[in-house]
């Protein structure tokens, strides 16, 4: 908690960054993690729930745009019907949208990740700077040459590699250079097709995407991935033990599993090829019965930031772990 900011690596600082959007206090948070740091554009939430905000370091030689995941109800990691409506109805992932700012015209994103994008887009300032996030960033960071960081966990991941893919875009019709901009994502939800995944691998060589194999979030929309959670969590809590009652049909939780990947099967979703880290996570030992509640406690007990922090050597506050960890 009390490490130098001298000493931390742009990787770390990009995931206490996106740990902190979760704050119900964030440059409080930024304070004891970031010393030195301060939220100079803070964004309103939207109607949706979305949050952003861009911060920069105390000589101003980085400034920084993360955006906060989802906040969905607690019941969506322990309950099915609410896990699965999250991500067909929520996420909006049937519906696909051409992506403008693609060299591809075939490169594709869910419908639920370009309204995220618009919302984040088109965020207003509560700092009342009178500007959105990409002219500051290109005022501000781009033309004095400073550096930009772009980061995200969750749904905050899946937005950040779109909103991502539109600002070098948006530079390069503006004439300007994007060499100095970087992408870090954690957990992130695949946003679109391999065409929209290959664009922007090769819009931003220093993008990395982070992933605890454990983790069910990242997985999804990906219909092989999905196929993953079927013998997720071995030996307990097994999906293949789970039962519940479905239309009057009792079937097991890794039969779900196998049809929901051949729903996703014809979309495509393709996660990041390029500098895509995958890392194995432990159980949470408090979940390992074979009940429905245990597997998705033990989903929710993976899925938290601090995983991903202590990964990349860094720790969080409790209060952080916590909101993140029912994201």
């Amino acid at each position: 908690m009390n490490t130098s900011i001298k000493q931390l690596n742009t990787q770390q600082i990009a995931v206490l960054l996106a740990a902190i959007t979760y704050s119900n206090n964030p440059q409080q948070d930024m304070d004891i993690l970031l010393p030195g740091w301060k939220i100079v554009w803070d964004g309103n939430q939207t109607i949706d729930g979305n949050y952003a905000f861009i911060a920069t370091d105390s000589l101003q030689t980085q400034y920084a745009l993360a955006i906060r995941g989802s906040l969905p109800p607690n019941e969506v990691f322990t309950d099915w019907y609410a896990f699965a409506n999250w991500v067909i109805e929520d996420l909006d992932v049937i519906t696909r949208v051409n992506w403008p700012y693609a060299v591809s015209n075939s490169a594709l994103i869910s419908q639920g990740a370009f309204t995220a994008f618009t919302n984040v887009q088109n965020m207003q300032d509560s700092l009342n700077s009178g500007t959105l996030i990409y002219d500051y960033l290109k005022n501000n960071a781009v033309i004095p040459g400073k550096q930009v960081i772009i980061t995200g966990h969750s749904l905050g991941g899946n937005i950040a590699n779109v909103y991502a893919s539109y600002f070098v875009a948006a530079l390069a019709q503006d004439g300007l250079t994007f060499s100095n901009t970087s992408l870090f994502t954690f957990a992130a939800p695949a946003a679109g097709n391999s065409d929209f995944a290959t664009d922007l691998d090769s819009k931003i060589s220093n993008a990395w995407h982070y992933e605890n194999s454990n983790d069910i979030v990242p997985k999804f929309p990906v219909s092989a991935a999905i196929l993953e959670l079927t013998l997720l969590y071995f030996p307990a809590p097994s999906a293949g033990k789970i039962t519940f009652t479905y239309k009057g049909h009792v079937i097991s939780l890794r039969e779900a599993f196998m049809l929901l990947a051949g729903v996703f099967y014809p979309y495509h979703y393709q996660q990041q090829a390029a500098n895509y880290k995958i890392f194995f996570n432990a159980l949470d030992t408090k979940y390992e019965s074979n009940t429905i509640e245990d597997w998705f406690y033990q989903a929710g007990s993976q899925h938290a930031m601090s995983n991903y922090a202590n990964y990349l050597g860094v720790s969080l506050t409790n209060e952080l772990n916590e909101r993140s960890r029912l994201i």
